[in-house]
């Protein structure tokens, strides 16, 4: 169950999938569905359980997550062939991903960063929402996704901000 602090509103969002999913909806400025996702790499995930997945969160939403996907729209060289899913899902859907060049994940073995942890969101939140990956690993080999709510006058509005590591649920926090 995701855990979300008492200061801001919330309710479970039942899902009815296979997927490694769990979604909740908060009260930040208005309802927003916040959803978390974990892929594991070598599983074969149905672009039909994308797609199941998406038609039952409320919109708008943010979908955060460890996708295990490489492409050059989130900061690597090459795609794999979870990347060009993940791609497909986003532009069926008419999503925007939040993701800058920022590194996601830390591969201790290889001592190398790649971006396997995917911020996307409903078009109407794009211009309403500013991504950052936080610098400590909190001991992980994730990175924290920072996705917090942008004012009127573009500056952020840090309380409520959304943290999400990777297979450990979500976080809100003022």
């Amino acid at each position: 169950m995701p855990f979300t602090s008492h200061l801001y509103p919330s309710n479970v969002v039942t899902l009815h999938t296979s997927l490694q999913a769990v979604a909740v909806r908060i009260h930040i400025h208005s309802l927003v569905t916040v959803c978390c996702v974990y892929l594991p790499p070598n599983d074969v995930v149905p672009q039909v359980d994308l797609n199941h997945l998406v038609s039952q969160l409320p919109a708008p939403f943010i979908l955060l997550g460890d996708f295990n996907g490489h492409s050059p729209l989130w900061g690597h060289d090459v795609t794999n062939s979870r990347g060009r899913q993940i791609e497909q899902f986003i532009s069926d859907h008419c999503l925007c991903l939040l993701n800058n060049d920022e590194k996601t994940y830390f591969h201790a073995p290889t001592r190398t960063f790649h971006s396997l942890d995917l911020a996307i969101c409903s078009p109407t939140l794009l211009p309403m929402l500013n991504f950052e990956v936080a610098n400590d690993l909190h001991n992980s080999d994730h990175f924290p996704l920072l996705v917090s709510h942008v004012n009127g006058a573009g500056t952020r509005f840090r309380p409520p901000l959304i943290i999400f590591i990777a297979q450990t649920g979500i976080n809100s926090r003022g």
